[in-house]
């Protein structure tokens, strides 16, 4: 099933998408995972209920993994999943800001031979690698969700500009959050 979504250009050159069901929000974080790879870093940020292990099952969906597999670290921190390309799943959400991620294997999370995906990564600071792309997401309604991906590098900007509305792919529509059937 094709995922529907609003998806534009933000004034900061990321991009902006809208989905309106958990369904969207896998298809988008499967359409992402099918354009990363080893050493990329993905930091999401949101707020409770917002949808980032949403996000990463569907981009686990993307790298030909089972999303019911993904499950939030929440409680054990971080999990690590085998595999062609081995990712790295880490929550901070239990974590105390930087001084606390300080005392993780900064070289095992950041690992150029994995992909990491951080959940709640504010937690990371200023420890997050100069390129990675960043993940916002936030409540609309109770079903649907924003989600601004920015990238910081040029690759991780690559991976945006493949994301974003081109003139091959759906486009944003004029009137407010319409949906367009989009891959």
């Amino acid at each position: 099933m094709a995922a529907r979504g609003t998806k534009r250009q933000t004034q900061q050159g990321g991009a902006e998408f809208i989905t309106a069901s958990v369904e969207e929000t896998q298809a988008l974080g499967e359409r992402l995972g099918g354009l990363l790879q080893a050493g990329d870093v993905v930091a999401l940020h949101g707020e409770l209920g917002s949808g980032k292990t949403t996000l990463i099952q569907g981009i686990a969906q993307g790298l030909g993994r089972d999303p019911a597999s993904i499950k939030s670290p929440t409680f054990v921190l971080m999990r690590e999943y085998p595999g062609d390309l081995p990712v790295v799943h880490i929550d901070g959400y239990r974590l105390e800001g930087a001084p606390a991620v300080s005392w993780l294997d900064l070289d095992l999370i950041f690992s150029p031979h994995k992909l990491t995906l951080i959940e709640w990564a504010e937690r990371f600071e200023r420890l997050l690698p100069d390129e990675r792309l960043e993940v916002r997401l936030s409540h609309i309604s109770a079903n649907r969700r924003r989600l601004i991906i920015s990238g910081h590098g040029s690759r991780a900007e690559r991976i945006v500009k493949e994301l974003a509305p081109t003139s091959s792919g759906p486009q944003p529509a004029a009137e407010p959050e319409p949906h367009v059937t989009g891959d």
